[in-house]
């Protein structure tokens, strides 16, 4: 078995303990890696009482078998836990270079448990792996923790750290590296943070080894011409994740004043011609990728002010732009920094503002409740004065700091404003622009998302896989036929493309599956088909979803929030939406999930050997 390390580190904060678990052949072929690995860890060590800020509760850092090879777009690694943020199945995704480097040192993954009872950081090489005091550090941002760690170290390390928003539990705290490269999506630097576990520091050299690197060579150089011709990597290169704004306006893709407006007449000033002109330096990118699609970006003048570092990336131009009415990049790049450096993420951080600014605006709430700031739409220093209050928890900043749909729970109003599905704010795309994103939002797998899947690549045009009809066949954009089907397609082979052997899903939109699986047995060893990798994101995205069950996830929580589905009354999808319960009946039925409950049926579970999760679900006496 090749790509893989066969390692996995485990260190117990609470006793100090560090021990190494293999990771075997059948594990790998079984659930791959990245995040497939980490739900089969975590089922394996299931405790019912356990959450989220409990110290058994396990922080997961797994690789897949492609990282630091020389497959492009495969640098990325997942964070999984209980989400402190939704209570269900946790997992973020990120790119840099960590990965490879984690790789290089001997290791395919991290499992972190126990509590320490003072802030540390682990330090891995090859030889050993040790617990250190993070004292010094312990209340730093992100780059400044980088950088004193690296002082120290050397400039030949890679680093995971946490800024004030996770040591002090913001629920959707982040995990960064290299100060633009964040797990930042259902608050996994939270759950670093209840450990007092500052960072993680890793160093390493040795190379990983591929199975046939004769016929992987053959490959790359079939695909690698397509880096510099794929119109969606030129334009990425061009213009980053924000070079599919201006299109999104005219498609109804972008999300305006909480999903209520169609149109905004100020929306061109957020577009990536600005964007170039107004606050970009240069271009950065992650570890053998030829995409290139991060922004460095500069603000030396007026009162937003950023030292030359990480841009803002498409979804943060909405959630803190057109979701708040507020069209200046430069204030935009000044919230982009502060969420960097103190490592939250910005698309709950912006919905869960954009809900309150909606709570203001219909009178559920006064200057009272948030500290005297008059929160109308477009108020950019009232927005800086929350945003600044969020990692410390100061004032309304702990409000906020749960997030958009605790707030509602906490006032007893206003869940007719709410944006999240299973309780994570969904990213800035519409479904009533491309119906098919209703059913990926209602069945992902970690709440609102558009990554977990394979539907938004495939039906926004970028991704092409012809050897799966379903993924190709799926009709007219506003229309709800064929979305089911193609949502439990786009599931099972997401699950192994992007959350577990982990390719980038830009890097990797450049390939068919054909490639993608001749790559992964060239890297492996393995001889596995399509039909084998779309049985083993099955088996995995039912995984994931039945943790969830354990923790308390049913049908209901399948609903999307009416805000997003509500028809508007200007712009491009004018009058019409997606009808969401359709789709997801349909989607039950496929899938052999009751409908009532939402639970998959026993036959289900045991025809993909997921015995311990079948006898969690309906054996009581387990």
């Amino acid at each position: 078995m090749k790509g893989y390390k066969g390692k996995i580190i485990h260190v117990n904060l609470t006793n100090r303990e560090v021990h190494y678990v293999p990771l075997s052949e059948e594990l790998a072929k079984k659930y791959i890696g990245g995040s497939g690995i980490a739900a089969k860890i975590f089922i394996d060590n299931y405790k019912p009482d356990l959450i989220p800020f409990s110290p058994d509760n396990p922080l997961i850092f797994m690789t897949g078998p492609l990282a630091g090879t020389k497959v492009p777009s495969t640098s990325r690694f997942t964070v999984s836990a209980l989400s402190p943020l939704t209570g269900i199945w946790g997992e973020s995704n990120s790119g840099g270079y960590f990965a490879a480097k984690l790789k290089f040192a001997g290791y395919d993954g991290i499992i972190v448990t126990g509590k320490s009872d003072t802030p540390v950081y682990l330090y891995i090489t090859p030889d050993r792996i040790e617990i250190r005091n993070a004292s010094n550090y312990w209340g730093m941002d992100t780059y400044k923790t980088e950088d004193a760690l690296k002082e120290t170290l050397g400039k030949n390390v890679e680093i995971l750290t946490i800024g004030p928003a996770g040591e002090n539990l913001v629920l959707y705290a982040s995990i960064v590296n290299r100060k633009g490269h964040l797990s930042g999506r259902t608050g996994m630097g939270a759950v670093m943070g209840s450990k007092n576990l500052k960072a993680i520091v890793v160093e390493g050299e040795r190379p990983v080894e591929v199975a046939d690197s004769e016929r992987l060579n053959e490959i790359l150089k079939e695909i690698l011409p397509r880096y510099q011709e794929n119109i969606t990597v030129l334009a990425l290169r061009d213009s980053g994740t924000n070079s599919s704004f201006d299109l999104g306006i005219q498609m109804g893709d972008v999300p305006i004043k909480n999903w209520g407006l169609g149109k905004w007449d100020k929306a061109e000033h957020l577009g990536p011609s600005l964007y170039k002109e107004t606050i970009y330096r240069e271009i950065d990118t992650c570890y053998n990728c030829p995409v290139a699609c991060k922004r460095i970006i500069e603000v030396n003048d007026g009162p937003y002010s950023v030292e030359k570092g990480p841009g803002p990336e498409y979804e943060t131009v909405c959630a803190f732009g057109t979701m708040l009415l507020v069209d200046d990049l430069k204030f935009i790049s000044k919230v982009n920094d502060f969420a960097n450096r103190m490592g939250f993420d910005t698309i709950t951080a912006g919905s869960t503002i954009a809900f309150l600014m909606d709570l203001y605006d219909h009178g559920f709430i006064t200057k009272d409740d948030i500290d005297g700031v008059n929160l109308e739409w477009g108020n950019k220093e009232a927005v800086l004065e929350l945003v600044t209050k969020i990692p410390t928890k100061e004032g309304a900043g702990a409000l906020l700091a749960e997030g958009s749909e605790k707030i509602a729970e906490k006032l007893g109003k206003g869940k007719e404003f709410l944006t999240t599905v299973k309780g994570l704010e969904v990213p800035m795309h519409d479904p009533r622009g491309n119906f098919g994103l209703a059913i990926g939002y209602a069945t992902s797998v970690r709440g609102g998302c558009h990554v977990s899947s394979l539907v938004y690549p495939v039906t926004a045009g970028f991704a092409y896989f012809p050897e799966i009809p379903e993924l190709v066949d799926f009709g007219d954009p506003l229309s709800d036929e064929s979305k089911a089907v193609l949502a439990a397609k786009a599931n099972d082979f997401g699950m192994f493309f992007h959350d577990s052997a982990i390719w980038c899903i830009l890097g990797g939109s450049v390939l068919n599956a054909t490639e993608i699986v001749n790559i992964f047995n060239a890297v492996t060893g393995f001889d596995f088909t399509i039909d084998d990798i779309l049985e083993k994101g099955e088996r995995i995205w039912f995984l994931k979803r039945g943790i969830s069950h354990l923790f308390g996830m049913r049908a209901k929580d399948d609903k999307l929030p009416a805000k997003i589905i509500t028809p508007l009354n200007e712009g491009p999808t004018v009058g019409v939406a997606p009808n969401a319960d359709k789709q997801l009946k349909e989607f039950y039925k496929l899938r052999s999930i009751d409908s009532e409950t939402g639970l998959p049926k026993k036959e289900k579970l045991l025809s993909l050997g997921l015995t311990k999760l079948s006898d969690l679900l309906y054996n009581k006496n387990i």
